[in-house]
């Protein structure tokens, strides 16, 4: 048997051990393969706008500032309808200055004594309901702010969305743009068309990706305010679907009186009126009470003990606590006024974004059932003119601008659109629903 043989009997002897043993080794291959897929983590789900106001509720830093203020009025609150601290004093009582002696005169000695202040009755109480009342304007103020990052972030989460969604648009137009040089290079190899329309449309695909670019660089800074509502320093990948959103009032009448802005309009008027409480009381005259013991050293001189009370009199000063009661009384008024003008200021404002949300949406309607399906037709109509030799690239191409045009200008409609409905839920909501 030749060398050559004997090689060729030995490497098939050697393909078929490895056919052989291939059905064993395929099963083990799969169940590793299988096991690789389980371990790997799963891609975390892009964020919705739901769960990114609950983030903001627990995250935003100013929320927790506002909360920390909250509590800190508290805190003020609960110490000023304390009584203030009693007055200890230590004296030394007719020393003889030629000798400074304790033992030289009877009347010398040493005296301890404490006085306790009583304010007006009335008084501390009356300034903790006005403190608290301060607590509760913070609080009704804080659901504002709240409300108004809510608002800030669906801006900007709808912002980032028209942009995914502009993208979206300017990919469909590459690809008829793409369609656009492909009919005039057809038309210029078949001598039907000249070289000019072949630039024309080669740059109209260019422009196509510096609006990409601008949009890519949109979306980037309205994650960035998204991230900055949430009070994360990454920006996240939210979901590039339109979100759906409450429609909110559809007349003036239906502002609730609990909408935060009107409650801390009326926390401030309660605030006044605590005022006016207070400067009341400064009529009355505050007592102090006091008591004092003193140790002679004189030998045979008994101690002494010491009591009184005294009391100040507003009897000079009456004038001045009168422009303070009238004082007090026309932030009163001024209290209610502002609370007048801010609940008038909410149903133009309702009024105006309600008549906004029709007519965006009878646009936006119409836009997209109407126009945006006439603009695809005549541009589908212009080219296949232009390729039978009948048309223009340039009509080509304002026809196909007018389609990318009406396009975005659906998309803004819509964006607008969810825009107005959320500003409508901000004034709308009442506190106790504040998303």
């Amino acid at each position: 048997m030749s060398l050559i043989l004997q090689c060729r009997r030995a490497q098939a002897r050697r393909l078929s051990s490895v056919w052989s043993e291939r059905p064993a080794a395929i099963p083990v291959l799969v169940t590793l393969l299988l096991l690789a897929g389980l371990a790997a983590p799963a891609q975390a789900a892009p964020l919705t706008l739901g769960a990114a106001e609950a983030q903001l509720a627990r995250s935003n830093p100013s929320l927790a500032a506002a909360a920390q203020r909250i509590r800190a009025i508290q805190h003020q609150a609960a110490a000023a309808t304390q009584l203030p601290d009693p007055h200890v004093s230590f004296d030394a009582v007719n020393l003889p200055t030629n000798s400074f002696s304790l033992t030289q005169q009877s009347m010398t000695m040493l005296s301890v004594g404490v006085s306790q202040s009583f304010p007006p009755i009335g008084k501390l109480a009356l300034e903790g309901d006005k403190l608290q009342a301060q607590a509760s304007e913070q609080h009704f103020n804080r659901e504002a702010k709240r409300a108004q990052l809510v608002l800030a972030l669906r801006r900007a989460w709808l912002a980032a969305v028209y942009t995914r969604q502009a993208m979206a648009a300017v990919q469909r137009q590459q690809s008829l743009a793409r369609e656009n040089v492909d009919a005039a290079m057809a038309s210029y190899r078949s001598g039907n068309g000249p070289q000019s329309d072949v630039l024309r449309a080669r740059l109209a695909e260019d422009e196509l990706r510096n609006d990409q670019s601008a949009l890519a660089a949109d979306e980037a800074a309205s994650l960035a305010d998204i991230a900055q509502a949430l009070g994360s320093d990454q920006t996240p990948e939210i979901d590039p679907d339109w979100p759906s959103l409450s429609p909110g009032a559809t007349t003036p009448e239906q502002a609730p009186p609990t909408q935060p802005l009107l409650r801390m309009a009326q926390a401030k008027v309660r605030i006044a009126q605590a005022g006016v409480q207070v400067a009341k009381k400064d009529f009355l005259p505050e007592i102090t009470v006091g008591a004092s013991y003193g140790k002679s050293f004189f030998p045979g001189s008994p101690n002494f003990f010491s009591a009184g009370v005294s009391m100040n009199l507003p009897i000079f000063s009456s004038h001045r606590l009168d422009q303070e009661l009238d004082s007090a009384r026309a932030q009163v008024m001024e209290a209610r006024y502002d609370e007048q003008d801010q609940r008038l200021a909410l149903q133009q404002q309702i009024r105006t974004a309600t008549a906004r949300m029709r007519s965006q949406q009878e646009k936006w309607q119409r836009m997209r059932t109407h126009m945006l399906p006439l603009a695809h037709a005549a541009y589908d109509s212009t080219l296949t003119t232009y390729s039978n030799g009948r048309a223009s690239m340039s009509d080509v191409l304002k026809a196909q601008q007018a389609v990318f045009a009406l396009e975005l200008q659906t998309l803004q409609q819509r964006r607008d659109l969810l825009a107005t409905q959320a500003e409508l839920d901000y004034l709308t909501t009442p506190s106790e629903q504040q998303p």
